[in-house]
């Protein structure tokens, strides 16, 4: 596996939302490693309460776009990552005990954990569920934008779209809710200057 590494502060510097991608495939080797990375994010107790579409087919990119506001983005790029927040908060609760049960960890560690847990998901259920899950969402999404571009892959995080029309285009059970796009590919264009808020104005 061949790995190129770029020091994170590169990483920032050179990422820039791209606007039109050339059409170039993306290597099946590197979407691994992106998902791997991906894989990795970390969550509010380690619920992971997303599941992730990857699109590549070129017809299903063509339903998408007019879901998409029509952004060139969505048909020019390799792959498109569909975040999507993952309301079944109790259901990976309980996944992730059992997983942990497996790994080894001591019961009594285990027992702690899962009456936060039962707490924790308790108190997120409907809306507040959909809303908790997406909070998370945004973790992985970012962690893809970077992943590619350790990896020399452009990207655009994009919530210009509709939700309603991708959940029924890509037929998703009710407990997924499509929260925050991300095209992957190589960009066609070039980079604006990118502009910042003086840390001043920032941190306090």
């Amino acid at each position: 596996m061949v790995m190129i590494r770029m020091e994170f502060k590169n990483i920032l510097e050179e990422r820039f939302a791209t606007k039109n991608f050339d059409g170039k495939k993306i290597d099946e080797d590197k979407i691994e490693q992106i998902m791997e990375m991906i894989r990795l994010s970390p969550s509010a107790l380690n619920l992971q309460p997303w599941k992730i579409k990857i699109i590549a087919d070129e017809n299903l990119k063509e339903k998408l776009s007019p879901a998409s506001m029509g952004q060139p983005q969505i048909k020019s790029c390799s792959h498109l990552f569909v975040f999507c927040a993952n309301s079944d908060l109790k259901r990976n609760a309980d996944r992730l005990i059992r997983d942990l049960k497996a790994s080894g960890i001591p019961e009594e560690n285990i027992q702690f954990l899962e009456s936060v847990l039962n707490n924790f998901s308790s108190m997120f259920h409907g809306e507040a569920g959909i809303h908790e899950a997406q909070h998370n969402t945004f973790i992985p999404a970012i962690t893809a934008i970077y992943a590619a571009k350790s990896l020399g892959i452009d990207s655009c995080p994009m919530q210009g779209f509709d939700p309603a029309a991708y959940s029924e285009i890509l037929e998703l059970p009710d407990n997924l809710v499509p929260s925050i796009i991300v095209p992957l590919g190589y960009a066609a264009d070039k980079p604006m200057p990118k502009v910042r808020f003086p840390k001043e104005e920032i941190f306090f």
